[in-house]
């Protein structure tokens, strides 16, 4: 809402003092600088308040997090395929056992020995085409130990060193329509994993 003002010079002459209207709170109904600099600091209070309602929607408080821990590790696929996995965590994690919930958590099928090349895979359902044989990739939100939802977007990979770091970026959603997207940098945990 728009407040419209006028910034006049002073007015010195007798009959213009005498109509000033005094302001309730304010010392002097005669200090105009006073009643400007109170208009001036209420209308700046009333901007900033608006701007910052317009920052954060509503309803979107909290929606996202910020997975800012990733561990990469060998793993299995839901098919029980040989896989390289990525838990990005909210807390730190150390790579061996299964870490705290919430966490982002990526397969994508490799054996150990396999060099994945760089570049983006999109992300695929639990239920695929097995006639077109593609590499799976896939990824969840671990919400809690029984809870988790599947995601669809994609992830980035720049560049894949078995043994040592993972690094690249994801963009990926929830069907509830929480959205994630960063960048990650994951260094190697080692540990024994038998899949099949």
């Amino acid at each position: 809402m728009a407040c419209p003002m006028t910034c006049k010079n002073p007015v010195t002459s007798k009959s213009a003092q005498q109509r000033r209207v005094a302001i309730p709170g304010l010392a002097s109904p005669g200090s105009r600088s006073r009643r400007v600099g109170v208009l001036l600091a209420g209308g700046l209070a009333i901007c900033m308040a608006a701007a910052c309602a317009q920052a954060a929607p509503p309803g979107d408080a909290g929606a996202e997090q910020e997975f800012q821990y990733p561990v990469a590790r060998r793993g299995c696929t839901q098919e029980d395929a040989p896989a390289l996995e990525l838990v990005l965590t909210a807390k730190p994690f150390s790579g061996l056992g299964d870490p705290a919930p919430p966490y982002l958590h990526f397969e994508i099928s490799s054996t150990p020995r396999e060099t994945i090349r760089a570049g983006t895979y999109a992300l695929m359902p639990l239920r695929r085409d097995e006639s077109k044989p593609i590499r799976i990739v896939r990824g969840a939100l671990v919400q809690s130990n029984h809870d988790s939802d599947w995601l669809t977007g994609s992830i980035t990979l720049d560049e894949v060193i078995p043994g040592q770091e993972v690094s690249g970026r994801y963009d990926v959603a929830t069907n509830s329509g929480k959205h994630f997207s960063n960048k990650f940098l994951a260094v190697y945990v080692q540990r024994i994993n038998v899949c099949g």
